[in-house]
Order: C-alpha cells, then sequence, then structure tokens
C-alpha cells in the first residue's frame, strides 16, 4: 500500500538483535517470538517477548487487511478507491479512515500546507503513484494537475468525507503506513505485552527491551557514492516511542540533468530539490513521525532541526549533502540520547 518494497524506501532501517537471549527471569523464561508476512506493498516484523505465543500472524493479517480494504490506493475495492473516483463526491469514513484524515488535516495546518493527502494528482503525474508514467510533465501539465490539490478542497461532515470539488483525489501513503504501526503496537498493548517491536517497511514502533538489552537496537545507513553500497552511519536504541525514515537517494527520476526526488511539494507541483538525503524522525507515536518525515523533507538541514525544538517530544537525524556534495549528519541534541552506548 504505502511504499511498493523496503528497496523502494528512501532509508533502510536494520535491526541487530543480540544472538543470546539468556538472561534470567522470575518464573518462565521468554521467549522471542517473530512474525513476519506481506503488508502494504512491503513487509511487517512484529517481536515480541513472552512465556507464550500470545498473538498469531493471522491475528496480525486481520488487521492489516481491514486496513488495506479501508486505505490501499492499490485496492480498487478500498474505500479510498471509492473516494477518488471522479463520480464520487463524499464517503462515509471508518474508523481509521477517519482517524488518519483528522490527522492530516492537523498535520497539513502545521506544516503550513506542505503536507497534503489531495496530493494525489501530482504524485500520478510524477510517476511515484498506482498509474506510472515515463513522461516527465511539463510546467502547463503540472499547473493543470495543481488545480485539484489543497486541504481546502476537502471538509469533514461528522464521519463523511466531502469533495468540494470534482476531480480530487487523496493519497494518505505519507502518513498511513505509521498509523499501521501503531495499530498493531496497540493491538499488542491490549494483549498484554510489554516488550515489543513493530515494523512495516522501515516504521518502527518498540515498548520496552529485549531480554538483557537496554532496548531495540535499530541501524541508520546512509548511501555511499563510491561504493555503490550503504553504510551504518548511526545505532539507536529504542525503547519506547518511533522511529520512522523519509528519504530521496533510493526513489528518484531524473529531471534536466538533476535528480529529484519522490517528495513532491504541493505549492509548486514539482519534486524538492533538497539537499536533504534522508530525515529519521523519533516521536511518541509512528503516524507522528511518518507525517513529519515527509514534511522535513522539504526543508533544509538547520530548518529541520529547529523546526523539531519547536515540537514536543520530537528528534531529528538529518543526512544531506554540503555545498562540496560529501554526505553529512546532523541531529537533535535530544536524537544524541538515543544512541546507542
Amino acid at each position: 500500500m504505502m511504499r511498493l518494497n523496503r528497496k523502494i524506501c528512501c532509508i533502510f532501517f536494520f535491526m541487530i538483535w543480540a544472538l543470546s537471549l539468556k538472561a534470567q527471569t522470575d518464573s518462565k523464561e521468554l521467549r522471542k517470538i517473530r512474525l513476519e508476512g506481506p503488508a502494504q506493498g512491503t513487509q511487517f516484523h512484529v517481536t515480541y517477548f513472552a512465556s507464550d505465543s500470545l498473538v498469531k500472524r493471522s491475528e496480525i493479517d486481520s488487521i492489516l487487511k481491514v486496513i488495506d480494504l479501508s486505505m490501499s490506493i492499490y485496492r480498487r475495492d478500498s474505500k479510498i478507491s471509492l473516494f477518488n473516483q471522479d463520480s464520487v463526491m463524499h464517503i462515509e469514513m471508518d474508523p481509521h479512515m477517519a482517524r488518519v484524515i483528522a490527522a492530516s488535516f492537523r498535520f497539513n495546518k502545521l506544516s503550513s500546507g506542505q503536507f497534503d493527502i489531495t496530493i494525489a494528482p501530482l504524485v500520478n503525474l510524477w510517476g511515484f503513484g498506482v498509474k506510472k508514467s515515463l513522461l516527465v510533465p511539463d510546467s502547463a501539465t503540472v499547473y493543470q494537475a495543481k488545480q485539484f490539490v489543497g486541504m481546502h478542497h476537502l471538509k469533514v461532515s461528522r464521519n463523511r468525507l466531502v469533495k468540494k470539488k470534482r476531480g480530487v483525489k487523496i493519497d494518505v501513503n505519507g502518513i498511513a503506513q505509521g498509523y499501521t504501526v501503531d495499530v498493531l503496537a496497540d493491538y499488542l498493548k491490549q494483549k498484554g505485552l510489554s516488550d515489543y517491536m513493530v515494523e512495516v517497511g522501515g516504521e518502527i514502533r518498540a515498548s520496552g527491551t529485549p531480554p538483557g538489552q537496554q532496548g531495540f537496537s535499530i541501524g541508520i545507513v546512509r548511501p555511499d557514492d563510491n561504493n555503490q553500497e550503504d553504510i551504518m552511519t548511526a545505532v539507536v536504541q529504542l525503547k519506547t516511542g518511533a522511529l520512522t525514515t523519509a528519504g530521496s537517494f533510493e526513489k528518484f527520476i531524473k529531471y534536466k540533468d538533476k535528480k529529484l526526488g519522490h517528495h513532491i511539494d504541493p505549492v509548486t507541483g514539482f519534486p524538492y530539490t533538497t539537499n536533504v538525503l534522508s530525515v529519521s524522525v523519533y516521536a511518541k507515536t509512528a503516524m507522528e513521525a511518518d507525517a513529519l518525515d515527509n514534511y522535513f523533507m522539504g526543508m533544509e538541514p538547520l530548518k529541520i532541526i529547529a523546526k523539531a525544538k519547536e515540537l514536543k517530544g520530537v528528534e531529528v537525524f538529518v543526512i544531506y549533502k554540503d555545498k562540496n556534495q560529501t554526505i553529512q549528519t546532523i541531529y537533535s541534541d535530544g536524537f544524541s540520547k538515543l544512541f546507542k552506548n
């Protein structure tokens, strides 16, 4: 649903597990239980520690199916696909869609319009959506598509999502995968689990720690232009909250001898031109981190740091190229507390 596969994700998270889990427990020894499978065009991984199997793969699959039927732009039978038909002007939202739409309006306001789920026509035009295009659009075509972009074209009336203009389409890929992670994490918590990590397509939320560890270890990598490989640049130890990443160095197009990433400015209609390669965001929920990492991709490194300082409980790690095209990193003060000792 959100990203075609992990290779197309703009940054990779590698979970680094200890080879031995021999910690002593008061009663039964905890088992590491790992569930994984396809989800939303990528993969999900759920890991938890318990003396018994409290959550099964079928339960996770069931939750993912319900969310897909609500918001997958890749399923013709989903609610969002129905809403995106030109002949449909409103739809009754289910609880999942209602929560994501409400959050989308909040982040649209927070970002002064830079986070915008009505960007779907532009995403498709530039070849990053369901419909692939090999042609780079000209300015006139971009301008035409922009006429359908803007959150002011939407309104919510009770549990109904309404278009104010025919032709408006929405794409919640910039927030719904993080929301999915939160739904799965909350489900594990409801089942009585306290030590777990949920990951969908590189978006992560964790609680507690593996036995004998100080948190779940997660690596952040950056590209190596010389060797065409990824280099581990930092390791985070996560025991509460979420960590997500948006990036530009893997999914891009060539435009006038420039590489343009898949994050599109809803104001100009063109992909952002930025020296930022990736932004990793730590926040309380994966939905918040997911929305913010997309927003931050349109900003310069120092402005990202400054904006993060304004937001409660938000920390950032930025990988960018300086004026000499050398890869550099910068991070907020609070992010340094997440590094593995």
